[in-house]
């Protein structure tokens, strides 16, 4: 069997948490072409290769229990622009998906509901902001065009998805005040 390229690139950035998307070439393009044989290969390491339907790979979280701590950071981060396009009567996937962002133009610390909402996952100001964009950018969700310009990537989809798919089940109120985690 021929080696399967870039696989350590491969192994290393999906096993940091970190995602594939189309903006990673020439791993994306190498697993792409091959994803079963990239994810038979991991498998014996317990390591679950995923494809999302919206083209970008990520393995599977070892335990559904362990949330990690930038995660209640990144969801109220990513609820605020969702509600925030939502209550400007913007589309909202394609308010997000679609454009570039700049962290001093961002909502999240212009209105008191929404500050009292970082406050809780100790988000104070825009220094907290980018902490959260940088973990993000780790993630594989942001891409920096700039010290201050930002764009979300494919894989934001899974925060993105998980945001619409809450508000959904509290009756389609994308203003609540209220953000799980």
């Amino acid at each position: 069997m021929n080696a399967l390229p870039h696989v350590q690139e491969i192994f290393d950035r999906l096993r940091s948490g970190s995602h594939l998307s189309p903006e990673d070439e020439p791993a994306f393009s190498a697993v792409a072409a091959n994803p079963e044989a990239y994810a038979e290969y991991f498998e014996p390491l317990g390591l679950k290769l995923v494809r999302h339907p919206r083209e970008f790979f990520y393995f599977a979280p070892e335990s559904a229990e362990s949330v990690p701590d930038t995660l209640p950071r990144i969801a109220v981060f990513s609820f605020v622009l969702i509600d925030h396009a939502d209550n400007t009567g913007k589309p909202i996937e394609d308010f997000l998906l679609n454009q570039h962002f700049f962290i001093s133009r961002l909502p999240h610390l212009s209105l008191d509901r929404y500050a009292a909402l970082l406050r809780q996952v100790e988000i104070e100001d825009a220094a907290g902001l980018r902490k959260v964009l940088k973990n993000m950018e780790r993630l594989g969700w942001v891409k920096f065009l700039g010290e201050d310009e930002f764009r979300f990537l494919r894989p934001f989809h899974r925060v993105f998805d998980k945001c619409l798919e809450l508000s959904a089940t509290k009756g389609g109120e994308t203003s609540s005040p209220q953000a799980e985690a």
